[in-house]
């Protein structure tokens, strides 16, 4: 066999294959080469939207910080007035802690007062009980001297009265002396 006919024979055997591999490297170009065509339309798409998704996104971007921003503000401004409230409530807390003090200072006097006034009775009430007492002591003393002379008197009285009842019975056993026959002046019947 020639060298031509020996092509021939070994192209015969592999030219199916060539050909297949040949179609199918055709038939990958042909698929890349519309995807190729289709990304970048869709890319050519993508880009010329590109601007407006920026800008739609840095518009929902800025709603969302103004909203954040004015959600601040009005934060900043409620807290600005509760610390104008708080100031408000502290000084008024200290005027009235300022009454408060003076309203304890009076009670804390007036106590103090009462207590001065509870300790001069008390004072006033112990030295008269030691007077009392002194004068009790001194009255039993007395009492008991008393009790002496009554004690003496009335010996003296029990002793008189017997005596009065001695001269009565003297008297009575003693004989009556005579009327005279004439009354006495001044007696008129």
């Amino acid at each position: 066999m020639t060298k031509g006919e020996h092509i021939k024979a070994v192209w015969h055997r592999w030219d199916l294959y060539v050909i297949n591999v040949l179609v199918v490297l055709l038939a990958g170009a042909v698929g890349a080469a519309i995807m190729n065509w289709m990304n970048s339309t869709e890319r050519t798409s993508l880009v010329a939207r590109f601007p407006v998704v920026r800008a739609e996104e840095r518009a929902a971007c800025t709603r969302e910080f103004s909203s954040q921003i004015s959600g601040l503000k009005s934060t900043l401004a409620a807290r600005e007035e509760m610390d104008k409230r708080t100031a408000a409530d502290v000084a008024d807390m200290k005027g009235l802690m300022t009454t408060t003090n003076e309203l304890a200072a009076y009670t804390l006097r007036f106590l103090g007062d009462r207590a001065r006034v509870n300790d001069q009775r008390t004072a006033a009430m112990l030295k008269q009980t030691k007077e009392a007492a002194a004068a009790a002591t001194a009255a039993q003393k007395s009492t008991a001297t008393v009790e002496q002379k009554v004690t003496d008197v009335a010996v003296k009285a029990d002793e008189a009265a017997s005596t009065a009842k001695a001269v009565d019975r003297k008297l009575d056993r003693a004989t009556q002396p005579t009327l005279p026959a004439k009354p006495w002046a001044g007696y008129r019947q």
